[in-house]
């Protein structure tokens, strides 16, 4: 009988582990690819929604080259996801497998907005009507800056140049210049026992409810009214020189 010598017998032993752990590697090299968090986008959407957000809504990712091994054909494990309602932003950790490495994805889910927005460009001072409105779905985080609400536009004018199919801001409108910079209207006082027309000589453009400065045409004093309608203004009577200012 030959004796086996437990040295060789070791080295034997040696090499079949470092062989078994050779292909455990490769398996795991074969199992576990790296994909793009964008090639996510479905199952990340679906844990938004299960968190409330829109279905419709536009989910875009901060790092969406960032990668991951995951197995193949398995799902992302979600452990926490968070979305600020306000502003859209959300972070969720998430791993490959359960025990694996926790993973940080960031971005913003943005639900559309239905905004008004005009159907053609506008030059400035021009009066918008109803048939110049359409509406626009727009993703945008701070769509609460811009007007919502269509009979808000209908009747304004624009403040400057305004082009087609972006949303408006209360500062791009203005109300409808009613008395224009240099025109004269008449200026109507209505008072207790009293009512007196003048004429006065518009120093700035106004529209309906601005108070603008106008000059007396027989006097030359100035006074403040309140544009009412066009080529129309009231003033009120504060004390005896407003009154002066203008009875004359």
């Amino acid at each position: 009988m030959k004796l086996i010598r437990y040295p060789g017998l070791l080295a034997y032993a040696a090499m079949i582990m470092w062989l078994l752990q050779l292909m455990i590697t490769r398996v795991d090299a074969a199992e576990f690819e790296r994909t793009r968090l964008a090639d996510h986008i479905a199952e990340i959407t679906s844990a938004l929604v299960e968190k409330g957000v829109p279905q419709n809504a536009r989910v875009t990712l901060a790092a969406p080259d960032a990668t991951i091994g995951v197995a193949e054909g398995a799902p992302l494990v979600f452990d926490s996801v968070s979305v600020n309602p306000a502003t859209g932003r959300f972070l969720i950790r998430a791993r490959s497998a359960q025990g694996a490495a926790l993973v940080a994805i960031a971005g913003t889910a943005i639900a559309p907005i239905p905004l008004p927005v005009l159907t053609r460009n506008f030059s400035r001072n021009e009066e918008i009507r109803e048939t110049d409105i359409d509406w626009l779905e727009v993703f945008e985080p701070n769509a609460g800056a811009f007007v919502a609400d269509a009979d808000a536009i209908i009747g304004k004018s624009a403040r400057r140049p305004l082009a087609a199919g972006a949303p408006l801001r209360n500062t791009d409108l203005q109300s409808p210049v009613l008395i224009r910079r240099g025109e004269t209207a008449m200026i109507v006082v209505d008072a207790p026992g009293l009512r007196l027309t003048q004429s006065g000589v518009a120093l700035s453009n106004g529209g309906a409810g601005d108070v603008i400065a106008f000059r007396n045409v027989n006097s030359a004093l100035e006074f403040k009214a309140t544009v009412d309608a066009k080529g129309v203004a009231k003033a009120p009577i504060r004390n005896s020189a407003s009154l002066a200012a203008l009875d004359q």
